[in-house]
């Protein structure tokens, strides 16, 4: 290959439905290996949150932003998420709560048994 080649990148849009929330992935998928660039979830149409990869050559370092625009954060902290799947059932389990109280209650079950 020379400097001047470049690999094929095609981006793909997967889509899925989990515990009744849409989940839509963005994902560069060059020949070699797949990665997602950022994902979205919604539930009845209302944008729920996001989730992108901070290092996309690792797939690790994942972060969520909520609904808001904001990080989504447990005791001025923020959640990250070891996976894009744990990312995705944060954001299809945990923030499809009624009430902040909820949310918070749920985030802190999740990530008990990490401590």
């Amino acid at each position: 290959m020379t400097p001047h080649d470049t690999p094929e990148i095609e981006i793909v849009v997967r889509r899925f439905t989990d515990n009744g929330c849409q989940v839509t992935a963005v994902v560069a998928d060059p020949a070699d290996a797949q990665q997602t660039l950022y994902g979205t979830v919604t539930r009845n149409g209302t944008l729920v949150g996001s989730y992108y990869c901070a290092d996309r050559v690792r797939q690790s370092d994942w972060r969520i932003v909520t609904a808001l625009g904001l990080p989504l954060e447990l005791d001025r902290r923020p959640v990250t998420p070891v996976s894009e799947s744990a990312a995705v059932q944060v954001l299809t389990t945990v923030l499809t709560a009624r009430d902040s109280d909820e949310v918070e209650q749920r985030l802190r079950a999740a990530i008990r048994p990490l401590r």
